[in-house]
């Protein structure tokens, strides 16, 4: 199955990769595309929310208070049909001659009528869209590239599950259970589907009777858990004070927070070497003595770096001194441009309390990781070509 990820030109392209990646995380007989941004068409419709009060009665569901302190009342918002949106994914198909075997999902932080969490093209069952908007006043703290994941999950589960719509409204939940079938009357209810991912037995009894693909399936399911083991460490974690484990996986030492749901933290091959080297010295390391790690440094980059695989070999070892030179020079900013990169990417990983544990911090005159090592693995093919140096 392929399916088609569209996003509205409004929904940004770090949420979007964000997403993307961790769909990609999880192998299986679906194949996630990525595309261009869309342009949504103009719509007439506005809604126009006179206070709190209403807004919270329209969109079903009760925010928490800083959600209100970002918006003056009276507040008019543009909105979309179910209609528009899914026409947007047809066009789209068109364009591009996507078959109807193949599914195309609009991803858009525009808000729509109904105020439904996603929708589907109730004839076809091959068209969707998922609102992508106030995803963090359900969930405190998550990162809403997880609930998008799942929404996308879910909703490609009931395509798999189900032969039409109508079998698909049978099925619904008005009584929230846990299952993805809920019907969240209550939006908050959302929640609770996220925290089981689960399918009630009623619900499964369908894809026994249709003989549902098993592959795509479980593939679905992984991404659903996924996200469930990410919100529910995030929620003990809080409390217990309790970091996930960190494990190097591959040649290329690609790095999972096992216990966040497998998520994957994208380090390039600069940033890889250089966390590397930090990881191997608990002490810490000054800015002025690094160049006194540079051999150690010199071994992770040329390894990792693949951008002069095609030079000469003399050639390709001075471009990687130069390139380490350059980040162990004190007198240069490459060092801490590189460490402010890897900064953003464990706090859009982690949220910006739990970077602290995993990125390369400062404290009294030198950087280091404080992540406690036990916590920190490698699998047996997370090694360089002469030998571990850890």
């Amino acid at each position: 199955m392929k399916v088609h990820l569209i996003r509205s030109e409004g929904f940004k392209m770090e949420d979007y990769n964000h997403v993307f990646n961790i769909l990609n995380q999880y192998s299986g007989g679906i194949t996630f595309v990525p595309s261009e941004p869309i342009v949504l068409p103009d719509t007439d419709i506005e809604i126009t929310y006179e206070d709190k009060d209403q807004y919270e009665r329209q969109a079903l569901y009760s925010p928490r208070g800083a959600f209100f302190e970002k918006r003056s009342f009276p507040i008019t918002e543009k909105s979309y049909t179910e209609e528009e949106l899914l026409s947007v994914c047809n066009k789209f198909r068109k364009e591009n001659n996507i078959s109807d075997s193949e599914q195309v999902l609009l991803l858009t932080e525009k808000k729509n009528v109904s105020n439904w969490f996603g929708g589907v093209d109730q004839t076809t069952l091959n068209n969707f869209f998922i609102d992508c908007s106030d995803w963090d006043y359900y969930f405190n703290g998550f990162d809403i590239r997880f609930p998008i994941a799942f929404s996308i999950a879910a909703w490609l589960m009931r395509k798999v599950i189900f032969t039409s719509a109508k079998e698909g409204f049978s099925a619904l939940h008005k009584k929230p259970r846990g299952c993805i079938m809920d019907y969240c009357i209550d939006k908050k209810e959302i929640q609770l589907q996220m925290r089981t991912a689960d399918i009630c037995d009623a619900c499964l009894s369908y894809s026994e009777k249709n003989d549902a693909n098993r592959v795509h399936m479980n593939q679905l399911m992984q991404i659903m858990e996924g996200v469930r083991s990410n919100l529910l460490f995030r929620d003990r974690s809080k409390y217990l004070r309790t970091n996930s484990r960190l494990e190097f996986r591959g040649m290329m030492h690609k790095m999972y927070l096992t216990d966040l749901g497998d998520l994957q933290v994208n380090l390039n091959p600069t940033e890889r070497a250089l966390y590397l080297v930090y990881l191997n010295h608990p002490e810490g390391i000054s800015r002025a003595d690094l160049i006194d790690f540079r051999s150690e440094l010199k071994k992770y980059y040329a390894f990792f770096s693949s951008k002069w695989d095609e030079l000469s070999q003399f050639d390709r070892e001075m471009k990687i001194h130069e390139a380490v030179d350059l980040l162990t020079n004190k007198l240069e900013q490459k060092l801490m441009q590189v460490l402010s990169r890897i900064r953003r990417k464990f706090i859009d990983t982690v949220g910006e309390d739990q970077s602290k544990t995993y990125s390369i911090e400062s404290y009294d005159g030198k950087y280091k990781i404080l992540l406690d090592r036990e916590l920190v693995s490698f699998d047996e093919d997370a090694k360089l070509t002469d030998g571990n140096i850890y």
